[in-house]
């Protein structure tokens, strides 16, 4: 295994990831067309050849590590990996076992990770009909049968742990047979194709002990999903693997910036996050595969970008999810799912934009300083990490804030690097003004010294 490449978060630079989540059927096909799909509730025709054609595109935008869907065979339907049938057999829909090898060696060349999502919960929609599922053929590989309701997750967590979640058959991690082979299959993986990470679904349904052994089996960095608003609860589940997704998060942005509550709240949300061991490598997200994207529940694309500037700036690692760089505004699952083929555009004006806050983020290591609170009110919050200052807003309308606790000098010029030549603003007597223009926000950064020198004799030049 390729230790460089590693995302173990004992070893590994986790936090300095930047992540891109593909769904591996919508990213690209293998011959480059680009005619849409007639039904997107199936197998749409990307692969991983696709992607390997197309890894310019997503390191254009400065990501360094890519997450894509689940790789093992599934039963018939799962374009999206999470019906698992054979987990020793790769899914032939999105190409050759040298297909994914070569995406693996392609990736390592470019120095791009690359974490794949994996099931440990459950298998394909087959009923009581074990025998279709390979090697956990047998009633007695499985949980007695019962449903996960709704209210479960609230007060019942052994039900969320022993039932079926969506009628999928729930695997039985207390059965030795299945225990051993899902540590053993997950080892084997990693080591065989130098996989770098995995992301791993549906982790509150099943006990934490079982985590705790699949992650040490992996040996390398784990993620997982616990699609739950509440702290503490998600907070216990790293432990048994090394980070979670940024849920608490999720639903914090969703209310500030949809639902008109008070930005105090994000004040609150991260004294809230002192549960969580580690908040560096918690996997921060505004859109993703299992929800309905930002912009079909609230569309407003400054708000959006709030979002997006969040989740890619503040304290975690970022995580992009797949066409949002082209204003992707799909609803609940599988309209979530587009295909991204057939609006591929590094031009664009989000693409620029999701580049820029890359950018900045590698070039002033932002996640090698705190993140320190320098304003909030109701409808203003800014904070800075390092020598980088990000101001954002909840309303569609003009707001001009006077910042007096920052960390700079005065006389130093700070330009937006969204318009980095003509939105630039002074510190002067130890405070300078941040407008925001109808819902926008903005990231300051200082302006480079040979920048400002060539800035002023280009001023003297035009006199």
């Amino acid at each position: 295994m390729e230790v460089t490449h590693n995302l173990s978060a004992a070893d590994g630079p986790v936090s300095d990831a930047k992540l891109a989540k593909l769904t591996s059927c919508r990213f690209a096909r293998t011959d480059g067309t680009t005619n849409g799909c007639n039904d997107i509730h199936t197998y749409c025709g990307g692969t991983f050849r696709g992607i390997i054609n197309n890894l310019d595109y997503i390191t254009g935008m400065g990501f360094d590590a890519i997450w894509i869907s689940p790789i093992v065979d599934n039963t018939p339907g799962g374009y999206h990996g999470y019906w698992a049938k054979n987990l020793y057999q790769l899914n032939p829909q999105f190409g050759t076992e040298q297909d994914f090898i070569d995406l693996i060696r392609e990736c390592h060349a470019r120095d791009v990770w690359v974490m794949v999502d994996v099931v440990g919960n459950h298998v394909g929609p087959v009923g009581f009909d074990f025998g279709q599922i390979d090697t956990f053929n047998k009633p007695e590989h499985y949980h007695d049968y019962c449903q996960i309701n709704m209210e479960d997750f609230a007060n019942n967590q052994w039900r969320v742990e022993h039932c079926r979640l969506a009628d999928l058959p729930d695997l039985n991690q207390d059965n030795p047979f299945v225990r051993q082979t899902l540590l053993n299959w997950i080892s084997n993986l990693i080591k065989k194709y130098q996989i770098d990470g995995i992301r791993i679904d549906t982790i509150p349904e099943v006990a934490k002990d079982f985590w705790t052994e699949f992650s040490q089996a992996a040996g390398v960095f784990t993620i997982g999903e616990a699609f739950d608003p509440r702290y503490d609860y998600v907070a216990g589940y790293q432990g048994p693997l090394d980070a979670t997704l940024n849920y608490p998060l999720y639903f914090e942005l969703k209310a500030v910036l949809q639902q008109g509550r008070s930005m105090y709240d994000l004040r609150d949300h991260y004294k809230r996050m002192g549960v969580f061991r580690e908040q560096e490598v918690l996997g921060n997200f505004i859109d993703n595969h299992d929800n309905a994207r930002f912009l079909h529940c609230y569309d407003n694309l400054n708000r959006w970008k709030t979002g997006v500037v969040f989740t890619l700036m503040s304290v975690g690692i970022p995580i992009f999810y797949y066409g949002g760089e082209q204003g992707y505004a799909g609803g609940d699952d599988p309209n979530n799912r587009e295909t991204l083929w057939t609006n591929m555009n590094p031009k664009s004006a989000l693409y620029g934009f999701v580049k820029a806050i890359i950018a900045t983020r590698k070039t002033h290591q932002t996640w090698a300083s705190d993140q320190i609170e320098r304003y909030v009110d109701d409808n203003f919050y800014a904070f800075s990490r390092g020598d980088v200052f990000v101001a954002t807003t909840n309303v569609d309308k003009t707001i001009n804030r006077t910042i007096s606790y920052h960390p700079y000098h005065n006389g130093e010029i700070l330009c937006d690097v969204f318009f980095p030549d003509n939105d630039c603003i002074l510190v002067l007597n130890g405070v300078f003004n941040v407008v925001l223009l109808n819902g926008e926000p903005k990231i300051f950064v200082p302006r480079n010294p040979s920048e400002l020198q060539a800035h002023l004799r280009g001023a003297v030049s035009q006199r």
